[in-house]
């Protein structure tokens, strides 16, 4: 159950961090006036935040697991 709970909380602090890091990278794209951005960079934006959601959960278990010598 232990496990369960930091993978939940790695996945939501992962989410939070694609979110952070989405908006600092999208604002300056888009606020140089043109107000596009390419459809390349769009999708990798929108994949940030799934990937890191789900790089939290996998890095709180290991760490968690880690921290309870394997066991």
């Amino acid at each position: 159950m232990r496990t369960l709970g930091v993978a939940v909380l790695g996945l939501f602090l992962g989410l939070i961090a694609g979110a952070l890091l989405t908006s600092a990278i999208a604002r300056p794209l888009v606020g140089g006036g043109g107000g596009e951005i390419s459809t390349g960079v769009g999708v990798l934006l929108g994949m940030l935040m799934p990937v890191l959601g789900i790089s939290g959960a996998v890095i709180g278990v290991i760490i968690e697991r880690r921290s309870r010598g394997g066991s």
